[in-house]
């Protein structure tokens, strides 16, 4: 190998050192935020070239200095490794191949320890710097592994599970740097003890334009997946200011079960509110689910509380508007293998009617992605509830659609959602279709998950739904 091939390799494992910190940062400032963000698809696929790219390189320097346990254990984690990069990326773009997500992660762990191992018993383990890296990367390996294992068992504990994964990805950054201090130390020798093996001009040229492409690609995705993870902690703290506003002028309330289950809940009661009138209800399902102890955040995302409690609004709709707490770890339903309060909720809009006068025929539900699930769930499961629903980027099973009877819907998707596939909108419209129903369908071309203030400035939206009435 010449050193021209050297130089090659230690700056990829920069580049993947930059991008492997610049990712740390991200998912430290938003957490699993990051998995939202428009960009994510292209910087995962941008890493893994860039990481395919160096194990190519690293590939072809085990092969020179002929250490065969590391080059095969290296050729059998990138070969997991680019599995584990379809499924992720399949996850991120359609939702398919959730299930495998956790095996296939487990595997590429397992293949990761054994390349680990390989530096520190292969010929390699002469070299200070790569047995150190084989150490090092064992420890990782394992501290992420036993991670991944523990997740799926019952009843983890996701916060502590992922400040674990965070502060395991951002030492993982060091395992590089210890192959860039090896390689700097054979470029010496080099120097010294080896020929310099000459490499052609054409050659010399063609690694300067990869190292000068991939400078440009990493930086322009680096560029912009920083720039929306900016914006979504400058938005997030805008709507946690919203939230606050929304639970000042909110009661709040609690329903427990005759088993002892919590929900808590606000409810804003009808301007001058008469207890010899019936008024609609209107659930509002957030898309909160922040930590146990926030019962404030819990009840962010409920976009539509915002817009009808505002005085202009409450004026001409009153209605009650009841926004569910939506507790850590859990949603309202419609998303698979997920835990669900659902039933919580119905019992408590049961209680609510005992307590005031609404009118059992006017009930409506909306939300927003995991909101919007849940209000496709709600009027799958409990049709004889709702009277209108309004769901926003979310989706259930098509084959439930017939079961939404008597209920009049509105829908609304973006086509080029990334969160929540627009597939699950398309798909229960469809299935309504197909029963005989007469669902109103709204998809914005080209927009993706955060299509809300479209929604809200939509004509007659709330005309609409305060004319439903069950029959």
């Amino acid at each position: 190998m010449n050193k021209n091939h050297y130089s090659l390799l230690i700056f990829f494992f920069a580049l993947t050192t930059a991008c492997g910190l610049l990712q740390s940062l991200i998912s430290f400032k938003i957490g699993a935020g990051i998995y939202t963000l428009d960009a994510i698809v292209l910087w995962v696929i941008g890493i893994g070239i860039i990481s395919f790219a160096e194990s190519v390189f690293l590939l072809k320097y085990f092969h020179y200095r002929k250490y065969w346990f590391a080059f095969y254990a290296a050729s059998v984690a990138l070969i997991t490794n680019l599995c584990f990069l379809i499924v992720v990326c399949c996850v991120l773009i359609s939702k398919q191949l959730v299930s495998y997500y956790k095996p296939v992660a487990i595997v590429y762990l397992c293949a990761g320890i054994i390349y680990a191992i390989s530096l520190m018993f292969s010929g390699s383990r002469k070299t200070l710097w790569l047995k150190t890296a084989g150490v090092y990367g064992l420890v990782i390996g394992l501290i992420l592994l036993s991670v991944v294992i523990r997740s799926t068992l019952p009843q983890p504990n996701t916060n502590i599970l992922e400040r674990i994964t965070q502060w395991t990805s951002l030492a993982a950054n060091l395992v590089p740097v210890l192959f860039i201090l090896h390689l700097i130390t054979e470029i010496k020798l080099l120097k010294t003890e080896e020929p310099d093996i000459p490499i052609s001009e054409r050659a010399t040229e063609m690694f300067g334009l990869v190292k000068t492409l991939a400078l440009i690609v990493t930086i322009g995705l680096g560029t912009v997946i920083s720039y929306q993870c900016y914006s979504q902690i400058y938005w997030g703290k805008r709507n946690f200011e919203n939230t606050k506003a929304l639970a000042r002028l909110f009661e709040a309330r609690a329903f427990v079960n005759s088993k002892g289950d919590t929900l808590r809940y606000r409810l804003l009661k009808p301007l001058n509110y008469d207890p010899q009138k019936s008024y609609p209800l209107v659930v509002c399902l957030p898309y909160g689910g922040q930590p146990g102890t926030d019962t404030i955040r819990q009840i962010e995302g409920a976009a539509a509380a915002e817009i009808l409690s505002t005085d202009i609004n409450r004026k001409k709709y009153p209605a009650f508007i009841f926004v569910p707490n939506c507790p850590a770890g859990s949603g309202w339903g419609g998303v698979p293998n997920y835990p669900s309060v659902d039933t919580l909720v119905y019992k408590a809009i049961n209680a609510l009617d005992t307590a005031f006068s609404i009118d059992a025929k006017r009930r409506y539900v909306t939300g927003i992605s995991r909101g919007g699930y849940g209000s496709w769930h709600f009027i799958c499961t409990r049709p004889d509830m709702f009277a209108a629903a309004i769901p926003v980027c979310g989706g259930e099973d098509p084959e439930l659609a017939s079961k939404i009877v008597n209920v009049s819907v509105w829908a609304f998707h973006g086509a080029k959602d990334q969160n929540v596939p627009v597939s699950g909108s398309r798909g229960m419209i469809e299935g309504m279709k197909k029963a005989g129903l007469k669902p109103k369908y709204t998809e914005y071309p080209h927009e993706g998950h955060n299509i809300w203030y479209q929604v809200s400035i939509t004509p007659g939206l709330w005309d609409w739904l305060f004319a439903q009435k069950r029959i």
